[in-house]
């Protein structure tokens, strides 16, 4: 294990994350914010992460290739800082009193891990008897903090919902030649396709792909959902990267606005899907040299052979009718079927995919539909999304891998080939696939069960909603932590027990747990 690359390299990243400030600090200064808090808040964790990150890249600077148990080290390490640097606002923003949230070190490490993994859990609640620091902002639903800090809660969502490492592949290629090993350890057993032949490449398309979703959907909120600039550009950052966070307390419903809510159901649908076939669509659409038919020919076949994509719009379809029919039916809230219909679309794709978007307070629906919508929880989107969860691919494999074995038992002689499309899939991948569920399954209980430890008065229901929201990168969930509710009052133990969920769920497990595994430091 090359100690002085891990170095070099984390400083690369961590200067290029300190360049992320600039943007709350323009807008700060845009929305009539003092200089003195804008520098506290975010000048001087910028400037921190620049020093700190140039002097470790050039003390430490080599010409070496990176090798992959290195690129995990890497991505853990790295995501660890990152998490320290961007809490300090919130530290900065509770000591000068610029906000009414009594969050503490714990508190604002959690906001930021929240942000970084785009799990959308908060901390952020006025406590009881406690007067609010920006009374006209909150009563127009806002959170009582600074609005450049409720845009950095959301831009946190966009850098870790595609990955900042996944950005800096751009800088290592230029560099050292690779990238391809840090993107892997970044998002492991996504199936990640390269675009290009140079991983340079790939990074720039993806980011492009990703920048231009986000432009398009604040375009969309702002013209056709009336949205205000500021909070069109704070949701579409967390919608993208299927985050959460919003700057109003209510989420999306806060709005009520059918066309806010039907373009951030949308986008969060889009967002689930695996980003490379996102970029081959988009491929067909606009390619000029071929006739419209063709296109949407073309497109509709690159569509329909993908057996992902086809389970996700399968499982979204079957879980979005059980709910509606269920809300129609038994729900007795006198809501009109197109009420009904925008509510089940809406929080379905919302929870499937992570993102933890409310229109409305779901745990007042039927218990049936409060089951589908915790079914869901656990399966997130397509890989090679931003996705959190078990992933489509995965649940995929383990059909497929059930359905062989029931054909086994009846012809035990036949040889059955799995594949994916056209392609013939290794054995392997199947048992690296049944690992990967067997340790979410253990984490997700060892989770509930330290969880209800050390907060003792937790339901059952509580705790396992808790552990499930944090692992999955989602944020609601269910009971005390429902769409009304948030994880203030959990103590610091638990917070911080709660962060590492949350890490283990945005680096898929295995990036994580390497760094407790002695082989991966000997040579």
């Amino acid at each position: 294990m090359r100690a002085s690359l891990i170095l070099s390299l984390a400083g690369l990243i961590v200067a290029f994350f300190g360049l992320s400030f600039i943007l709350p600090i323009i807008a700060g200064f845009l929305m009539g914010e003092e200089f003195v808090n804008l520098a506290w808040m975010f000048v001087f964790p910028m400037f921190l992460s620049i020093f700190v990150g140039g002097f470790l890249y050039n003390y430490f600077h080599t010409e070496e290739d990176i090798r992959n148990r290195e690129a995990f080290v890497l991505v853990s390490f790295v995501w660890i800082i990152m998490v320290s640097l961007g809490a300090m606002p919130y530290v900065a923003s509770e000591k000068m009193d610029l906000m009414s949230y009594e969050i503490g070190l714990a508190g604002a490490l959690f906001e930021s891990m929240s942000g970084l993994t785009t799990t959308g859990a908060t901390v952020l609640e006025v406590p009881q008897g406690k007067d609010v620091v920006n009374p006209e902002q909150y009563a127009d639903g806002y959170f009582d903090a600074p609005k450049s800090l409720l845009l950095w809660r959301s831009q946190t969502q966009w850098l870790g919902g595609m990955g900042i490492i996944v950005l800096a592949t751009i800088i290592f290629s230029r560099l050292f030649g690779g990238g391809i090993q840090v993107l892997q350890a970044e998002m492991p057993g996504t199936g990640l396709t390269r675009l290009k032949p140079q991983m340079a490449q790939t990074a720039r398309l993806l980011w492009s792909l990703y920048f231009a979703l986000t432009v398009a959907e604040i375009a969309l909120l702002n013209f056709l959902g009336n949205m205000p600039l500021y909070d069109a550009i704070c949701n579409s950052f967390s919608t993208v990267s299927t985050g959460g966070f919003s700057p109003k307390v209510e989420s999306i419903g806060s709005y009520d606005s059918a066309a806010s809510a039907s373009i951030v159901t949308f986008f969060m649908l889009l967002s689930g899907i695996n980003f490379v076939i996102l970029y081959y669509v988009f491929t067909h659409i606009f390619d000029n040299s071929r006739l419209f038919s063709e296109r949407i020919r073309n497109t509709f076949n690159l569509l329909k052979t993908n057996e992902e994509l086809r389970l996700y719009i399968f499982l979204v379809l079957t879980a979005f009718i059980l709910i509606f029919i269920n809300l129609v039916l038994d729900y007795g809230n006198n809501l009109n079927w197109e009420t009904n219909f925008s509510y089940s679309a809406f929080q379905t794709v919302s929870l499937l995919t992570g993102t933890g978007f409310t229109t409305t307070n779901y745990m007042d629906w039927p218990r049936m539909s409060i089951f589908v919508l915790l079914l869901v929880m656990f399966m997130g989107g397509c890989a090679g999304s931003t996705t959190g969860g078990l992933k489509m691919v995965r649940i995929l494999l383990l059909f497929k891998a059930l359905k062989r074995e029931l054909v086994l038992v009846i012809h035990p002689r036949a040889i059955i080939k799995l594949r994916i499309g056209e392609k013939v899939l290794d054995d392997a991948l199947f048992r690296n696939v049944g690992v990967f569920f067997f340790i979410f399954i253990i984490l997700f209980l060892v989770g509930s069960l330290v969880t209800l430890y050390l907060e003792p008065d937790l339901t059952l229901v509580d705790g396992i909603s808790v552990s499930l929201s944090c692992l999955a990168n989602i944020g609601p969930g269910l009971g005390v932590i429902g769409p009304t509710t948030t994880y203030y009052g959990f103590g610091d133990p638990a917070l911080f027990v709660l962060s590492i969920l949350m890490m283990l769920g945005r680096l898929e497990i295995i990036t994580f747990l390497l760094l407790f595994f002695p082989d991966t430091y000997r040579d």
